[in-house]
């Protein structure tokens, strides 16, 4: 009898372990689903994982694991607010859920500009004596973007900043790469809007395709005219993106998404009765410049393109000196400014990398101003205050160029703040940034009239 009963002890707690291990394996969200999300924010799909992880959130809100994940979305994806209550979540939970979590909480409060708190929660996780090198390395950059924020935003500078207006920004599309020629009179810029060339969506992310379109500022409606596809044979089916136009409007520099990214040129003839309505500011003047057809593009060469990114070209007055962007190898960071110097309007010398501003980060959007020694370009570099702030930099008489110099908050934000483009008095500039409600880019004018940048430089006739 003894035995029957120590016999059906024995059953009776391995049934219990065992049902207690297996609640506890298959206890929490869906494994299967977590699984299927990771994989898709290793593939850098944060929106897919965002929406796997939603549809476990109702029934595991508790669960620290899937509040981090979540975090980890949101701050890919520049949701500070969302990342922040998750990441308290996920604190809550568990304090030790990862090793990142003081970081990431920084990282968080500084996307929602709360600086001093991010400045906290970093020295917390400075506090950690087992980080790796590379770990303090990225909290102290980020330490040091936090400290650069907050004395920039202490000492702003004087300018006037707002939209583009209705004739250039829409409210549901991206718009970018603003251009404008030296007198201000013609804008070109980059957008994903309905009615693209091609009429299709991109499936990488389901918007549409880039096409280039252009505006002419109007002096009775006070602003630029509503933008059509730019005309002739540059937009295609595929993506099409505006560089820059050149300062005099007669060539047009764009991307082409091939050799993993390359440079070409289209030029126009501007006949005298589209320059003289365009100076005159007429209403008429939309209608001329559609009888300037734009011709098919060409690449400018393998001494700018390298078979590598190649991207972000700006050209000087004289035509005689483009600045561009490259990953090709022997450059600083990712992203480097290059420069080549022309032996006609067809033909580049090998490109030089401009080691006295590029950083190991990334630079892109350069800008060369009418002055011909002054560029303008963004880097994530440089004394920062987040993400991409836009910078200047000076030629200085013996070749070598001066300091990046940060233009200053509200100019810069601790978002990206790029395409930087200037007329050639000084006085007005435009630039693209994430400012608007919908999160999608919109370009933005900037009054520069108490706050020079460059001297003015005269226009040729």
């Amino acid at each position: 009898m003894r035995f029957i009963l120590t016999f059906s002890a024995l059953v009776f707690c391995f049934h219990t372990t065992y049902f207690s291990a297996s609640a506890q394996l298959f206890a929490g969200p869906d494994k299967i689903k977590m699984l299927q999300a990771k994989t898709s924010m290793t593939d850098g799909d944060y929106n897919g994982a965002l929406r796997i992880y939603r549809g476990l959130y109702t029934e595991n809100e508790t669960d620290a694991m899937l509040n981090w994940r979540m975090a980890e979305c949101c701050i890919a994806l520049n949701q500070g607010q969302d990342a922040l209550a998750y990441l308290q979540k996920a604190q809550e939970s568990n304090p030790e859920i990862d090793k990142d979590l003081e970081y990431n909480m920084g990282l968080a409060y500084r996307m929602v500009a709360y600086q001093k708190k991010a400045i906290v929660h970093l020295d917390k996780y400075l506090a950690n004596d087992k980080l790796s090198k590379a770990d303090i390395e990225k909290a102290n950059a980020l330490k040091y973007k936090c400290e650069a924020t907050i004395e920039l935003k202490a000492n702003p500078v004087d300018v006037k900043i707002e939209s583009a207006g209705v004739g250039v920004n829409t409210d549901e599309n991206h718009e970018y790469h603003p251009s404008v020629t030296a007198d201000g009179k013609i804008m070109v810029f980059t957008s994903r809007r309905e009615g693209t060339e091609g009429g299709k969506r991109y499936e990488g992310d389901n918007d549409w395709y880039e096409d280039i379109y252009i505006s002419y500022w109007s002096d009775s409606l006070k602003g630029w005219s509503p933008a059509v596809p730019i005309p002739g044979a540059i937009n295609t089916d595929g993506h099409d993106a505006n560089l820059s136009i050149s300062p005099d409007g007669r060539q047009l520099f764009t991307f082409r998404n091939q050799n993993a990214g390359d440079i070409f040129v289209s030029k126009t003839r501007m006949n005298k009765n589209a320059s003289d309505a365009i100076a005159d500011g007429s209403s008429d003047a939309a209608r001329l410049m559609s009888l300037n057809r734009w011709s098919k593009a060409y690449s400018l060469g393998k001494n700018v393109n390298s078979g590598y990114f190649d991207s972000n070209a700006s050209v000087s007055s004289d035509g005689k000196m483009i600045y561009f962007i490259s990953e090709r190898p022997k450059g600083k960071g990712n992203g480097d400014i290059w420069m080549s110097k022309s032996n006609s309007t067809t033909d580049w010398q090998p490109a030089v990398n401009l080691l006295d501003v590029n950083t190991i980060e990334d630079e892109k959007g350069v800008f060369i101003a009418a002055d011909g020694k002054t560029i303008f370009f963004s880097s994530k570099g440089h004394k920062n205050m987040g993400g991409y702030d836009i910078f200047k930099s000076v030629k200085q008489e013996d070749g070598s160029w001066s300091e990046a110099q940060n233009l200053g908050y509200p100019i810069n934000t601790p978002g990206d703040e790029v395409d930087f483009t200037l007329t050639a008095d000084g006085k007005t500039a435009y630039y693209s940034t994430k400012g608007s409600v919908n999160g999608k880019f919109d370009i933005m004018k900037i009054d520069l009239s108490n706050y020079p940048l460059v001297a003015p430089a005269k226009i040729d006739e």
